[in-house]
């Protein structure tokens, strides 16, 4: 007989406290939540094919790209989310599900036309390139309009642990329908016929989307075009950058954290391949495997430390959780040119890594609903908007200046002094949030002293 301690940790056990859990919710959040839930189940075939690393096995494994053009396919992602920024204006009058759903059927028909690439001839490569660009656009502007139905519909104090709740859910389903699509290549499927199947599946949660609806959303529009008549469509979405200044200073401070992030996150690719000349286990348990377990271990953790506080504090945990991983990376890497005990300087590296997989799960999270700080509803979107076009930005230039760095004397041995570098951007980028917090609660004191 299972002990009754054994028995409270079943999946059966978790799926009755969900359900509890959602039963507590208002009516409208627990309908959105279905919703949302059933939408994502065609979403997760589509979102499988357009990631970046999927979409390069694609170029380089079926159509063998060169690697200029491996590396341009690659960075079209952040190109994509560069874009979503000036772009979002356009789309920001209309109500955000036609929007979603418009959006999400525009991609679905892109992926369509992927299947017809066999008829490309010698230009199969070029046009592959150029319609996951297309794509990459489409799926960057979805996002801004997937956090405007979480703003609204879902309560604050809740709103964390639904979108962690989802986010799961979406992940082993993209984990699950790749391991499919892999085996029926493997079976000789070509390649266009996994586009013409996620093609479909977008059409279908377009549809499914439509059954989503707004709360308070006709009256964000009129709000809308009655403070903004004349709003500039192109830069309607990085307008918010100046002219609301606090949030200009926190995506300051966020470009400071993620480029940090970033740099570092590129050079380890070619520490862990030339330094440590991991064998493929090693180096994808070190670069992917375990920050994914640290980021599944803690997004529930996270989700109650956003519930329960506030942006500011989850952002100060999760950049100190970076610095801490840098530090702990130094420590390996200089082990490693001190040849020390290679089973030592793995260790070590892993633990970096695990950590930088806590530090990622808050990140991510906050990156979803961050904006939702600063944004009045009505302009949700643009916000989000601003938020993904600097991440594109700064995913861009951070590899390139990673390497150009890493390369540099100075930096010292295998770039132990830039990894410290970024350790103390990541610091730096804390205290910048707790001082942004310090800010707002000093304006909430004077308004309750009038």
């Amino acid at each position: 007989m299972p002990s009754e301690k054994g028995s409270s940790r079943s999946p059966g056990k978790w799926v009755m406290l969900i359900q509890a859990w959602l039963g507590e919710l208002p009516r409208i959040t627990r309908l959105t939540v279905r919703r949302e839930f059933y939408a994502t189940i065609p979403l997760t075939a589509l979102i499988a094919v357009t990631g970046m690393v999927f979409t390069g096995l694609i170029g380089r494994k079926a159509l063998h790209l060169s690697d200029s053009l491996l590396a341009t396919l690659m960075a079209t992602n952040f190109l994509g989310l560069l874009l979503a920024g000036p772009l979002v204006g356009f789309f920001n009058r209309i109500p955000k599900i036609i929007a979603l759903s418009r959006l999400l059927i525009a991609v679905s028909l892109v992926l369509l036309t992927i299947s017809l690439s066999a008829f490309c001839g010698d230009w199969a490569e070029y046009v592959f390139l150029f319609q996951i660009f297309l794509v990459q656009i489409g799926m960057s502007l979805i996002i801004p309009f997937r956090a405007a139905i979480w703003r609204a519909n879902y309560p604050a104090r809740q709103r964390g642990k639904i979108v962690v709740l989802i986010s799961l859910f979406m992940t082993v389903g993209i984990s699950g329908v790749i391991m499919v699509y892999s085996a029926a290549m493997d079976r000789k499927l070509p390649f266009q016929a996994i586009y013409f199947i996620s093609g479909i599946s977008g059409l279908v949660a377009a549809f499914l989307i439509r059954r989503i609806r707004i709360r308070g959303e006709r009256q964000s529009l009129r709000n809308l075009a009655a403070n903004n008549p004349r709003q500039i469509a192109m830069l309607a979405g990085l307008q918010v950058l100046w002219q609301d200044k606090r949030f200009g200073i926190y995506m300051l401070w966020q470009f400071l954290n993620g480029f940090a992030t970033l740099i570092i996150e590129t050079i380890l690719v070619v520490i862990v391949a030339d330094v440590l000349k991991s064998n493929w286990l090693e180096g994808g348990s070190l670069l992917t495997a375990i920050p994914f377990l640290g980021v599944a271990a803690t997004s529930v953790l996270w989700a109650r430390s956003y519930d329960r506080n506030d942006l500011f504090v989850m952002r100060f945990r999760a950049a100190m959780a970076w610095t801490l991983s840098r530090v702990v990376l130094m420590v390996g890497v200089w082990l490693a040119w001190m040849k020390a005990d290679e089973s030592a300087v793995i260790g070590v590296i892993l633990l970096s890594r695990l950590v930088s997989g806590i530090a990622m799960g808050g990140g991510q999270l906050a990156w979803r609903l961050g904006h939702m700080e600063f944004a009045p509803p009505e302009k949700d979107s643009l916000y989000m908007g601003a938020h993904v076009c600097l991440t594109g930005l700064r995913g861009i230039i951070a590899p390139f200046a990673g390497l150009a760095l890493y390369r540099m004397e100075i930096m010292g041995p295998n770039g132990v002094w830039l990894i410290g570098i970024s350790a103390v951007a990541q610091m730096v980028a804390a205290v910048g949030f707790l001082k942004l917090r310090s800010y707002k609660l000093m304006q909430q004191t004077d308004l309750n002293q009038l």
